[in-house]
């Protein structure tokens, strides 16, 4: 399986200028919180205005989910698609999710918990 290891190496997508849309799948690949804090590192992508991640069964907890929150600093991010369900995901995570409503380039939001 993927991990931490490998979603932290394509986290590295964000540094890609050009980059428009990213679509990343990592169903069952036990990525972790660590693994989430990597992904939200794309609010950095200078292009980036639509992204979607699949962590679908994988090992995010509350951390992860918020650090993901932080993608509401995106400057450029107009749809934005989160599928997290099969982790371990309480309430807090839920209202650091809900936070993403305050993206102001946000056009289109999917969240999956």
């Amino acid at each position: 399986s993927l991990g931490d290891d490998g979603v932290q190496a394509l986290a590295t997508l964000k540094d890609a200028r050009t980059l428009h849309t990213l679509v990343l799948t990592f169903w069952g690949n036990r990525v972790g919180d660590d693994g989430a804090r990597a992904l939200a590192s794309l609010k950095a992508a200078p292009s980036l205005h639509t992204l979607s991640l699949d962590l679908y069964e994988n090992s995010l907890t509350d951390s992860g989910a918020q650090a993901l929150a932080a993608l509401k600093l995106a400057p450029f991010l107009r749809a934005l698609t989160l599928d997290l369900r099969l982790n371990s995901l309480g309430e807090s995570s839920v209202q650091a999710l809900a936070a993403l409503k305050d993206m102001p380039s946000l056009r289109a939001l999917s969240l999956r918990i």
